[in-house]
């Protein structure tokens, strides 16, 4: 798949991913293109094109499998001149990747997905979250601990996620210190 098919993929999902989630923006659609990269990079054997597809539509699992919008997604793939085969492993993969990775590639994009909820990064991303759920401090300071324990299936994964795995430790260990300084037993 050439630099001018890509483009057009990527185009084709971002605005999808703007609409379904009212919080995902056109950037995080070349992140997780750019964080799947990363995690592949030296690793023998994968298709490049299915890491970037499965990469390009994470997170569009439930709206490019419906019945319509399945078909207009093969349509426009098989227009690229994407093979029909590839486009069949895509959609196997998009409903396995995240619990159940079941290929190197499908290993690859899961590890994408994941180490983008680490690190300062994900740590920003969740509490915005948290927020929105009405989580308190302390219960915000356990996700995030809880988000540093994240199993991954690569060694390039479990290499990205250290620097962020400490981080976020180290952030959820300081919020429940500066959270107990002020905090008052009940009267």
């Amino acid at each position: 798949m050439d630099a001018g098919a890509r483009k057009r993929i990527e185009d084709y999902v971002r605005p999808l991913a703007v609409g379904l989630d009212g919080v995902t923006n056109y950037g995080d659609v070349q992140r997780m293109v750019s964080a799947a990269e990363a995690v592949a990079d030296g690793r023998a054997g994968l298709d490049a094109d299915l890491v970037f597809l499965l990469a390009v539509f994470s997170g569009q699992e439930k709206w490019v499998s419906r019945m319509g919008h399945r078909s207009r997604t093969e349509t426009f793939l098989a227009s690229l001149g994407v093979p029909a085969r590839t486009v069949r492993v895509l959609f196997r993969g998009l409903e396995r990747f995240e619990n159940a990775p079941a290929t190197p590639e499908e290993e690859v994009v899961h590890d994408a997905v994941r180490l983008e909820s680490m690190g300062a990064y994900g740590v920003a991303r969740g509490l915005a979250d948290a927020y929105r759920e009405r989580l308190d401090i302390l219960e915000m300071a356990d996700a995030v601990e809880r988000g540093a324990e994240t199993a991954l299936c690569t060694e390039a994964g479990r290499r990205l996620a250290e620097p962020r795995r400490e981080l976020m430790r180290a952030f959820a260990r300081r919020l429940r210190e500066e959270h107990a300084q002020f905090e008052r037993p009940p009267k």
